[in-house]
């Protein structure tokens, strides 16, 4: 769901350099300015909180949300789709939403907005958004406590005001307390970061645009993205060229394209529909392979690589797009490619997702980079959801869909009896789902893949675990996580997470540090004392790839493998095109240093099976 109050962004111009002489027309921003994507979601998804919080039907709730999320997601204008009258035509926009898109297009306010907030302050639906916090709760807060907003509820909570409410008490006052503080540091991040996963897409159809004009020699994706950072500030592009105002023309015109502003030399900065800022940087072809090297960073991988640079006798100028490497001559030094530059300095090429400043500089002079794991190592995923629980496909869609994507097998690991919200499953569900899971194996074939039976295990509160062990010990594979009592203290989570690590039949334990990005911080775990655990019971640990997720971290990951430790890295995914997802766990394993040896789900699942036994 789009953050509530959700603006346009306001991309900044990069350093200064010398101005185009004569720039193309159509890089002046569009006047009048229309209002974003996710300018017009947020509205409709203010509508759909105060509509709650007034006791609306569900059915015109969700209508509201899901129109939210369609025209946040959508890559063209959304705006000039409403002034054409074409809103229709994507998915979930129905007369009212129409009418209340085209009204806000047009004059910049709803008038059932203006209806809605006639009786709250503008702030009280980011109440909403909090966990623990339902209309019920939020009413009683504003007619008790006149809290009306995120940082009224942090006082009313410093306060010990929210305690003294009826039905509330001092222990619904801490979990607001934590909700509220996490909220005000997201929504602080949420201003300038965006999840890899949102970015990602945009900035490959940006890409695969740049890349088909005939004037661009190569692109790339460059900066965090390609680092493969799970949140991203902007979409970094760089190109080679002889012809940049042919580029940056064509470009600026691209359907994803917005908020285009005036270029300087070799640089154009702009925004998507939907609110990310883009930064393309141009070079001619025999200085690309510096400009890819810089502009995919990190800073502190950079400042340490120039830093060695000058102490072998090398000066760096700072150019409008990238920084030259001078020796002794005066001479630049300028690659086509960045191999080139860092084998000028004595290193080996040094993969994006390991420019850190971490010691990647060091391996790389010494030949003793890791050989990262790659999608392709993966031939299994332990870590799927079906219709039997809160999937959307069947197992059998689920199987076909693996196959297309090269994977051998994959397990069923639905969610088990305690968490009703996902349709769990118990023991005698359970039990028939293999049954099924059998059928679905002789209808597969030798083609496979094969279909595992498990189940993503639920960790409750008091640290027992949701099934019995004889249920438990007929089971493929067993991911055990936590879902529920995310506040708990730290005590209270490292004996949940003891319990469930000592247990034989639990294999892995999922998402192991509860993070959600930008929405949610991770819960109170002791990260030491969490790998000597795995390392010394032997359970995986999962690098669960949904972008919102990316946990286990890498960086965590990396100390794990030196002591040992083994991951898998599974796409939770709850529908065939969960798979893809993949992508983005690999990217985190790759930052962690992981190979495939580091991965249990590189292997063939009868040497597996072997390891287990």
């Amino acid at each position: 769901m789009p953050a509530v109050g959700a603006t346009r962004s306001s991309a900044r111009l990069p350093p200064s350099g010398p101005a185009l002489s004569s720039p193309p027309p159509v890089m002046s921003p569009p006047s009048p300015a229309l209002a974003g994507n996710r300018e017009i979601a947020a509205t409709l998804t203010r509508i759909a909180r105060l509509l709650w919080l007034r006791g609306d039907s569900s059915y015109r709730i969700l209508a509201y949300e899901k129109a939210a999320e369609a025209l946040a997601e959508y890559p063209g204008s959304v705006a000039q789709l409403a002034l054409q009258g074409e809103l229709r035509t994507l998915p979930g926009v129905g007369n009212a939403i129409e009418r209340a898109v085209t009204e806000y297009v047009r004059t910049g306010r709803v008038s059932l907005l203006d209806e809605l907030q006639e009786d709250y302050p503008e702030g009280i639906v980011e109440l909403l958004a909090l966990p623990g916090l339902g209309p019920r709760k939020v009413r009683a807060l504003w007619e008790n406590l006149r809290v009306g907003d995120v940082p009224g509820l942090l006082e009313a909570c410093r306060a010990g005001r929210v305690a003294a409410i009826p039905g509330m008490g001092p222990r619904t006052q801490e979990r607001l307390l934590a909700a509220a503080e996490a909220a005000m540091t997201n929504s602080a991040l949420h201003a300038t970061r965006w999840l890899l996963g949102t970015a990602d897409p945009p900035a490959e159809r940006l890409l695969q645009a740049l890349r088909g004009m005939p004037s661009v020699q190569v692109a790339d994706i460059a900066g965090s993205i390609r680092r493969r950072s799970p949140t991203v500030k902007d979409i970094n592009l760089t190109a080679a060229s002889d012809s940049e105002n042919e580029v940056f023309a064509a470009f600026a015109a691209l359907p994803d394209v917005a908020l285009v502003e005036r270029p300087v030399a070799g640089v154009l900065v702009a925004a998507t529909h939907t609110g990310i800022p883009v930064d393309l940087r141009i070079s001619p072809p025999t200085s690309y392979g510096n400009l890819l090297q810089y502009r995919t960073g990190s800073t502190e991988h950079n400042a340490a690589l120039y830093k060695h640079a000058q102490l072998h006798g090398f000066t760096v100028l700072q150019q409008a797009t990238e920084p030259q490497l001078v020796g002794k001559t005066i001479q630049p030094f300028a690659f086509v490619r960045e191999e080139g530059v860092y084998r000028h300095l004595g290193f080996d090429w040094i993969p994006p997702e390991l420019r850190d400043d971490k010691g990647e500089l060091e391996a790389a002079r010494e030949g003793h980079l890791p050989q990262l794991v790659t999608r392709r190592d993966l031939r299994g995923d332990m870590h799927v959801h079906s219709v039997w629980s809160d999937g959307k496909a069947t197992i059998t869609e689920m199987a076909l869909a693996a196959r297309e994507r090269g994977l051998r097998y994959i397990c069923i690991c639905d969610h088990t009896r305690s968490l009703a919200v996902a349709r769990g499953l118990d023991a005698d569900r359970l039990l028939q789902q293999r049954a099924e899971i059998d059928v679905v194996n002789r209808q597969l074939g030798d083609d496979g893949p094969l279909v595992l039976a498990g189940c993503e295990l639920d960790i409750l509160a008091d640290g027992t675990l949701d099934l019995p062990n004889d249920v438990l010990a007929e089971l493929d594979f067993v991911v055990a996580s936590i879902h529920t009592s995310l506040t708990q203290p730290r005590k209270q989570i490292m004996r949940r997470l003891t319990a469930a690590m000592r247990n034989p039949h639990v294999d892995a334990i999922g998402h192991p540090t509860g993070r959600l990005l930008l929405r949610r911080p991770a819960y109170d775990v002791d990260i030491d004392q969490l790998l000597t655990l795995a390392a010394e019971t032997g359970t995986a640990l999962e690098i669960n790839s949904s972008f919102e997720r990316l946990d286990l971290p890498g960086r965590i990951a990396r100390e794990g493998a030196k002591l040992g430790i083994r991951f898998i890295i599974s796409s939770d995914a709850h529908n065939p095109g969960g798979f893809d997802l993949l992508d983005y766990g690999v990217g985190e394993a790759r930052r962690g240093w992981l190979e495939p040896r580091h991965i249990l789900n590189t292997l063939p699942w009868p040497d597996w099976r072997k390891r287990k036994i």
